[in-house]
C-alpha cells in the first residue's frame, strides 16, 4: 500500500492505476483499500502541486485545454484574447503573396481565414498544409478564367498527410511567382466563427467540444477581425489559493 501510495501522489491516477495495481498482485481483494489509497494520495498531492505528466506537459509547452474554463472566463470577451489584426487571404491570391505568407517567420497559423475579394467579409478557411501542397504541386493559372483544379484530387491532400511539404523546399521560377491561385475549390466554405463579444466560455466550449484548433472572430458585419488558436486559450492556467483565484500565463513555442 505504501508503494501504491507514493506512485499515486507522483502520477496522480486513481481508477487506471488501481486497475494496474490489481492484475500485478493477482489479488482482487484488494481494489477497495488500493482506490481509497490512491485517492487520498491524489488529494494530498494536489492541494501542493501538479503531477508529473501535468507537469512535463507545461515543460515540453504542450498546448492542452483543461476540463473546464477559468473562472473568470464569463468576464472576458473573445475580442480579448484573438490574435489582432488577422492575416488574411483573398479567394484569388498572387502565388507569390501566398509564397511570401508562408515563409514569414511572423506567420506561423495552421489555417488563414479568406475573404470577399474586395471586402472583409468571412467567405472560408484554409490550412497551411494544403497551401504548401498546392504550391509543391503547381496549381495555379496565368490567365483569367484558367484553372488546374480539376488536376488536383482529395486523393493528392490525404496522401501527402503527415509528411506535408515545407516552404523551404518549394522552389519558385519568377514566372512562377507572378501566376495566381484560386483558392475556392480547397477552402472550407463554412468554418466555424464566433461574434467578437462572445464570452471566453463560449469560446473554450467550442474549443472543447468541437477539437477546434483555431476560431475566426467576426463583428456584426460578418467581417473577420481576429483569429483564436488553441495556444491562446491553453497558455493562461488558473490556480486557487486559500479562496483566491490567480491567472499564470505560460510559454508556449510559435507554430
Amino acid at each position: 500500500m505504501g508503494a501504491a501510495a507514493s506512485l499515486g501522489g507522483v502520477v496522480r491516477m486513481t481508477i487506471s492505476l488501481t486497475v494496474i495495481l490489481m492484475e500485478a498482485t493477482g489479488n482482487v481483494t484488494f481494489g477497495l483499500p488500493l482506490m481509497v489509497v490512491l485517492m487520498t494520495a491524489k488529494w494530498v498531492g494536489d492541494m501542493f502541486n501538479d503531477g508529473i505528466y501535468d507537469m512535463h506537459i507545461h515543460v515540453q509547452s504542450v498546448p492542452l485545454l483543461a476540463w473546464e474554463p477559468p473562472p473568470v472566463a464569463y468576464k472576458i470577451k473573445a475580442s480579448e484574447v484573438m490574435n489582432h489584426p488577422p492575416v488574411v487571404m483573398r479567394p484569388i491570391e498572387t502565388v507569390e503573396n501566398v509564397y511570401d505568407l508562408l515563409m514569414d517567420k511572423h506567420s506561423y497559423h495552421h489555417g488563414f481565414p479568406i475573404t470577399g475579394q474586395f471586402d472583409k467579409q468571412l467567405r472560408g478557411l484554409i490550412l497551411r498544409n494544403h497551401l504548401l501542397v498546392l504550391l509543391k504541386k503547381r496549381v495555379f493559372r496565368e490567365l483569367e478564367g484558367t484553372s488546374f483544379a480539376e488536376e488536383l484530387e482529395l486523393k493528392d491532400l490525404r496522401d501527402a498527410y503527415p509528411r506535408y511539404p515545407t516552404i523551404d523546399e518549394i522552389d519558385l521560377s519568377e514566372a512562377e511567382l507572378g501566376y495566381t491561385m484560386d483558392l475556392r475549390p480547397f477552402m472550407n466554405p463554412a468554418p466555424y466563427s464566433i461574434g467578437q463579444n462572445a464570452s471566453l466560455n463560449k469560446v473554450f466550449s467550442l474549443f472543447r467540444a468541437l477539437g477546434l484548433r483555431h476560431l475566426c472572430v467576426i463583428d456584426e458585419h460578418n467581417q473577420v477581425v481576429g483569429v483564436v488558436t488553441r495556444k491562446d486559450l491553453a497558455r493562461y492556467k488558473d490556480k486557487v489559493h486559500e479562496g483566491l483565484t490567480s491567472i499564470k500565463e505560460l510559454r508556449y513555442s510559435k507554430g
